[in-house]
């Protein structure tokens, strides 16, 4: 049996998000749905929680709407969800203590607890509403919200002597509280004026094991059912019935939740769902022999027992009289983005990963593939940790994918045709005679042969040619057992390869013949400045260009080769970008640890970091143009694995250690001439408030929009092959309606184009 194939998520999707290209200046988030963990119902939808985010389901017409951090919500890490019909209102909490109250697609954050010196877990774990109050279960406590106010009312420590206790759930049943947490079962009188003094609160000394783990619970007229969590064995369900504990079920190995909606009470265990009444008779169930591949984590039930179900691979289950549909947002099956390639609008993840050490995760090896709009998943369960990828640039049917562990694996059409390793190529196992080959660097040069790093090995440069052969190379043995990483090969076919644990780099030119070494040229690097002291050799990134400079990422911000023609010359040398701001000077990024580095069409640099987000900074570095961080954008982390663009529509695309998200940039990258050039939107409506974008120019034009009578309304230089305007004149009034003409030429005139739109105010 094959164990690589393209992941369908075995299942048809009956509803899904199209996605559309972004404006200028737009963000989207490319987040999993699948991995679904809470379900809440309104009268009109099902929302529907994972880590990533929210998507809602329409009951009356299907639609399916997200609810993510670039369009609504504050934070990512969702951890409990809860809609209440009384308040119109749908609360999220999230792992760090983040609240966010939503009504009618309104969002009011309450950052207080995030924001909280606490030691330990900050995780909202579940929402209870009474009256205009919010109750959340807290990693430490019990925090109660005034909804009305929009603000904090108390906390509640309950642990002996007012410690912390993490709260998973609460319950409120004839004037009492009842607390499910991680060190038994707590009961208050709900009434009680002092519920924040930890002495109101007593631990139920009865249970079996009392003090032990209890994640959930459901009460109704003194009748307790609660579930005791057990780790090395079956989970534990109690009920407390005329005056006595016994076992109510014990037959799963985990019981993730007791749901109590639509007066019925839903036991979801690690295969079933199990619903009873409200006095805890048994309804209904369904199982895994009635839904394949299902792993149920959240449910509730309708009077006429349709199943809404927050399956954890799934995302949402509709079951009904035994059809099941599968409803999630077309996204990557996964959060995990280490490394990406982009080429003919395709864009290539690789979802792997390496430990702090260059270690092995251990991650099954799955590529995510957007093209056309539209994300698929391809799994390969023979390989692991796939940690860059390579498309053939004159095929994007074509592509690479590169193993920490288990060589090169190519693919055509979304499938495996051949995976190298000692067995078949040049490429070597670390561990002599176990077929371990750990590959990192792939690029391909201007003859289309693919150049590969293979790591801890005595030949550690290996390339496969356009015509299928394969060479091997060790240099003389200067970087023979090193630990390699990534590679690039510059418009002058050098190829400049990054090693990492502190080595520096490794420059090589085979000039233009593979398989004569004879005239091949190569150097290890210390980063040397101009006085011959290393700045750092901590080397995690690489770039050339758009005028052939070379960029480097280290633990101490970017240093530059200018002229790396004359890299194997002594006395070669590199720079750094001083910038000065107010009265004081600094080197670019000096304190930061610089992941990522790629070049957009104007030869701005993107530049990722390990804990400060992305910068934009100009083509020379000197000028920051955008600083995004988690904090000021709906970027999902600050901390980014990888860092890659779109030429053709100017997108950038940021892999996270949280999931992957784009932003579309200004620039597009030009061309030698124009080509296809087209404005739009075109007419531009008068509702229309972004900006019109002017794409498919000669690179760096000069851009000038006048009426039909020749006067000059607005004049811009592109950015690459992209021009922008707002609609405005020099004034910054939004002109009038007509036909407006653009007219683009480069420095010397000798390459211009006209175009026209109609512009309606």
């Amino acid at each position: 049996m094959k164990k690589h194939f393209l992941i369908q998520l075995f299942f048809i999707l009956t509803a899904y998000i199209s996605y559309a290209q972004i404006g200028i200046g737009e963000w989207r988030d490319h987040l999993p749905f699948t991995y679904s963990r809470h379900i809440a119902e309104s009268p009109t939808k099902i929302y529907v929680a994972s880590e990533s985010g929210i998507f809602s389901y329409s009951k009356s017409n299907q639609n399916v709407e997200k609810l993510t951090k670039v369009n609504l919500l504050s934070d990512i890490g969702v951890s409990a969800i809860e809609y209440s019909d009384e308040n119109n209102l749908l609360v999220v909490g999230y792992s760090n203590g983040n609240v966010d109250l939503i009504f009618d697609n309104e969002v009011y954050n309450i950052s207080d607890i995030k924001r909280e010196m606490i030691s330990g877990s900050k995780s909202i774990n579940h929402i209870l509403f009474i009256d205009e109050y919010a109750y959340l279960s807290c990693g430490f406590g019990i925090v109660v919200v005034n909804i009305e106010k929009r603000e904090i009312k108390e906390t509640y420590f309950i642990g002996t002597l007012g410690t912390q206790v993490h709260v998973n759930q609460l319950f409120l049943s004839n004037n009492f509280l009842y607390a499910a947490t991680n060190q038994g079962v707590y009961i208050a009188d709900y009434y009680n004026p002092n519920l924040a003094d930890y002495s109101n609160w007593q631990i139920i000394t009865d249970i079996p094991s009392y003090t032990s783990k209890f994640n959930s619970i459901y009460v109704n007229n003194g009748d307790i059912l609660v579930n005791q969590v057990n780790e090395a064995s079956n989970d534990n369900v109690y009920l407390y019935k005329d005056y006595s504990w016994s076992i109510f079920n014990n037959s799963y190995s985990s019981v993730s939740k007791i749901h109590y909606a639509n007066n019925r009470i839903h036991i979801i265990t690690d295969t079933d769902v199990l619903v009873y009444d409200s006095e805890i008779n048994p309804i209904t169930s369904v199982t895994n022999s009635e839904i394949t591949n299902f792993h149920p984590y959240d449910a509730i039930t309708t009077e006429s027992n349709v199943y809404y179900i927050a399956d954890n691979g799934r995302g949402l289950i509709r079951y009904q009289n035994g059809t099941e549909e599968t409803i999630v947002p077309n996204a990557p099956y996964l959060s995990n983005a280490f490394t990406m390639d982009i080429k003919n609008e395709r864009v290539l993840v690789a979802a792997g990963g390496l430990s702090p050490s260059f270690g092995n995760v251990f991650l099954n090896g799955i590529l995510f593939s957007f093209q056309n709009e539209r994300w698929i998943s391809v799994a390969n369960y023979d390989a692991v940790d796939y940690i860059s990828v390579e498309i053939d640039p004159y095929n994007s049917d074509h592509y690479f994918a590169a193993s920490w562990g288990n060589g090169l694996v190519e693919y055509r059409n979304n499938e495996i045709i051949e995976t190298y390793n000692e067995t078949n190529s040049s490429l070597q196992s670390m561990i002599p005679g176990d077929n371990f080959c750990r590959i990192y660097g792939l690029a391909y040069d201007s003859e289309n042969n693919l150049w590969i790093t293979n790591s801890e090995v005595t030949n550690p440069v290996s390339v496969l040619t356009s015509e299928g052969d394969w060479f091997s190379f060790n240099y003389d043995e200067e970087i023979s057992n090193l630990r390699t990483g990534d590679i690039i090969v510059t418009e002058s076919d050098q190829k400049w390869l990054v090693l990492p644990n502190g080595e520096g780099l490794f420059v090589f030119d085979n000039n233009g013949t593979i398989s004569d070494e004879e005239d091949d040229q190569y150097k290890k690097l210390d980063i040397l400045d101009e006085n011959g002291k290393v700045i750092s050799n901590g080397i995690y990134s690489i770039a050339e260009d758009l005028n052939g400079e070379i960029w480097v990422g280290t633990d101490l911000g970017i240093v530059i080769y200018s002229n790396p023609e004359n890299v194997f010359e002594d006395g070669f040398y590199a720079r750094r970008i001083i910038l000065t701001i107010g009265e004081i000077t600094q080197y670019l990024l000096n304190t930061e640890l610089v992941t990522s580095i790629a070049v957009d069409g104007a030869n701005r640099k993107w530049i990722g970091t390990q804990n400060s987000g992305v910068y934009l900074v100009s083509k020379d570095g000197t000028e920051e143009i955008n600083h995004f961080t988690s904090e000021n954008s709906p970027l999902l982390s600050d901390r980014i694995n990888n860092i890659a663009i779109n030429h053709e529509s100017g997108e950038v695309f940021f892999a996270t250690d949280k999931g992957l998200i784009s932003y579309r940039g200004t620039a597009t990258m030009g061309s030698d001439d124009f080509r296809d050039v087209y404005v739009y939107p075109n007419p531009v409506r008068e509702n229309y408030e972004g900006d019109v974008t002017i794409r498919g120019l000669a690179s760096d034009v000069n851009v000038k929009i006048t009426d039909i009578s020749g006067n000059i309304v607005y004049e811009t230089d592109a950015e690459g092959g992209q021009a922008t305007w707002n609609g405005r004149n020099f004034s910054g009034s939004r002109v009038s309606t007509g036909v407006y003409l653009v007219f683009c030429t480069n420095d010397d005139g000798s390459k211009t184009h006209i175009t026209k739109l109609l512009f309606i105010k």
